[in-house]
């Protein structure tokens, strides 16, 4: 099969096989190149109640690379509310939304940022620390 090919070739024929599967595996990424750089800041702030937030759906491809893959909880969804990071996670069999604040799910993001904005929550700027001088 091989007898009128040379060593010379048969190893170029290798060589372009290996270099052609690499660039076939890694075409889907080549769109990541062509994505603008800003475009979180697309997303435009909604307002209620005069408390700007905003809801940012992250890619899979983000979530994969960040470890954030999970069986039972969706992380993909990110809550801004005075430009302050909310944790929401979304429950991948019954669709709601939970969030370490409230003891309740939500149907949509959208719930939870008009639940914060109507109860007057405010969060810090940096970390809250404890003192350690309580019990």
């Amino acid at each position: 099969m091989f007898s009128r090919f040379s060593r010379r070739q048969i190893i170029s024929l290798i060589s372009f096989t290996v270099a052609g599967a690499a660039v076939t595996s890694s075409f889907p990424f080549m769109n990541n190149f062509f994505i603008r750089k800003a475009q979180a800041q697309e997303i435009p702030d909604k307002l209620y109640k005069l408390r700007k937030y905003k809801i940012i759906t992250k890619s899979q491809f983000q979530l994969w690379k960040e470890g954030l893959i999970d069986d039972i909880f969706d992380a993909s969804t990110e809550l801004l509310i005075d430009k302050k990071v909310i944790k929401i996670l979304r429950h991948k069999k019954s669709k709601k939304y939970v969030t370490p604040l409230f003891f309740c799910d939500f149907d949509k993001p959208e719930d939870i940022a008009k639940a914060i904005i109507d109860l007057n929550l405010v969060f810090p700027d940096q970390e809250v620390k404890t003192d350690p001088t309580l019990d």
